[in-house]
């Protein structure tokens, strides 16, 4: 195992990459009570363009997938929910799909080993037939259904859709009725075969154990698994440049109050990771300047009753595609939207003072460094950030070496026809 030490924050993580490609980072935290593993795949709801393991050309699988297949890995060949056999043992199961990963966890107090033995099986011990993936349409169309009832749901979709045109970020990561239909056993085994190598996975371990007796059980629970050779992984991205489909939309739904979000598009410029994390911090000093809760805009929108509670700014950025959104419920739905708009198109020159970048820099690097003493933050950011091909506790490096000048590097993203409008409306709302 490598250890790699990061005085400044006071961590230590133990890193081992296994024969079969996987890599396994082990970071003990002896004053927790609980220990966190996370065990990922980079694979998320957008990666639906590939060439399958053992083919030449690419492929197209249905939207909703990565998500489909997530629910499936829980049911073993003997018919029993993996979760319930870790609750078992004492731990909480739970996973996830967004758009480019694919987790799967557990969280105990007690047989910690036991249930990382649970946790691995279960992933890597796919079990699908013609009847058990039926059954699960079922589930998942009564789930989809659902979130169409969902206004919030329904407000970022709609506003998703409004600015990408081919890109899958704009479908629901669990995909839509018609696609989970075309989900088959075999297209599950492409996808596993394809993506669940454990050359393409992360082992993520935080909290209190014993860090020789974790990699002792991780190496002999993989070493007599058979897994098909290392391969690369081809992947196609419909990504696009920073034009909108559409600069309004709106939908009615059984609420009482309009629900109201401005996104701005950012192009797909092909940074690296760390470039990407940059941007990233940048545009969190920026929107923190901007709409911030100290900020003159934020008290002039509170005076106007332009915006609720339910105000939020929201900050998506991946390698193959990235958005701003600014959202909230308020009955000045207009005046909210042309608001925020006109705050956005200013920013094409910032005019930030020195003062306050230098103070949200120490803001960002605050919230950070308070965030490490959650182990589920932890792992889930490690994740996040190894994905990019960074390392999460280098944040703090990269957060200090921003300069204020950097700034200047965001002002050609706010311009109009990045910009998109998406409300949802009360249904009894006429417009004059």
């Amino acid at each position: 195992m490598e250890l790699r030490k990061y005085d400044q924050i006071d961590e230590i993580v133990y890193y081992e990459k296994l024969d079969n490609g996987l890599k396994v980072y082990l970071i003990p935290k002896k004053t927790y009570n609980k220990t966190y593993a996370l065990f990922a795949t980079k694979y998320g709801s957008i990666d639906n363009r590939f060439v399958p393991y053992g083919k030449e050309e690419y492929d197209i699988m249905p939207l909703g997938i990565a998500h489909f297949l997530e629910h499936k890995l829980f049911e073993t060949k003997e018919g029993i929910d993996a979760a319930n056999i870790l609750t078992n043992l004492g731990a909480q199961a739970n996973a996830y799909t967004n758009y480019t990963t694919t987790a799967y966890l557990f969280s105990t107090t007690d047989k910690v080993f036991e249930a990382l033995n649970v946790l691995l099986d279960f992933v890597q011990e796919p079990y699908f037939t013609d009847e058990n993936v039926a059954r699960e349409q079922g589930i998942i169309e009564q789930e989809l259904k659902m979130y169409l009832d969902i206004p919030s749901e329904q407000l970022r979709l709609g506003l998703l859709k409004n600015m990408f045109k081919e890109h899958y970020i704009n479908q629901d990561i669990g995909g839509t009725v018609e696609s989970i239909k075309e989900i088959t056993k075999e297209k599950l085994y492409t996808v596993y075969e394809t993506f669940y190598h454990p050359s393409n996975m992360v082992l993520v371990v935080v909290g209190n154990f014993d860090v020789n007796e974790c990699i002792k059980t991780i190496r002999n629970n993989q070493q007599n698994k058979q897994f098909h050779p290392i391969t690369n992984i081809k992947r196609e991205y419909l990504c696009e440049d920073n034009q909108v489909v559409n600069s309004y939309g709106e939908v009615k739904m059984d609420i009482l109050m309009p629900k109201v979000a401005v996104g701005l598009k950012l192009p797909y410029e092909g940074l690296s990771g760390e470039e990407l994390l940059k941007q990233e911090l940048l545009l969190k000093i920026l929107l923190e300047d901007v709409f911030g809760t100290t900020s003159n805009n934020y008290q002039e929108m509170l005076d106007k009753e332009l915006i609720t509670r339910s105000f939020s700014t929201n900050i998506f950025v991946e390698q193959t595609a990235g958005f701003l959104m600014i959202s909230t419920d308020t009955l000045k739905d207009d005046e909210f939207a042309n608001y925020v708009k006109e705050k956005l198109l200013s920013l094409n020159s910032i005019k930030m003072s020195k003062n306050n970048f230098n103070r949200y820099k120490k803001v960002i690097l605050g919230n950070f460094i308070k965030s490490l003493n959650y182990l589920e933050y932890i792992a889930n950011s490690f994740i996040y950030y190894h994905f990019k091909e960074v390392d999460i506790f280098k944040v703090l490096d990269i957060n200090e070496k921003l300069t204020y000048n950097d700034l200047k590097l965001l002002e050609k993203y706010f311009v109009k026809k990045a910009i998109s409008i998406f409300k949802v409306l009360p249904k009894n709302i006429v417009k004059q």
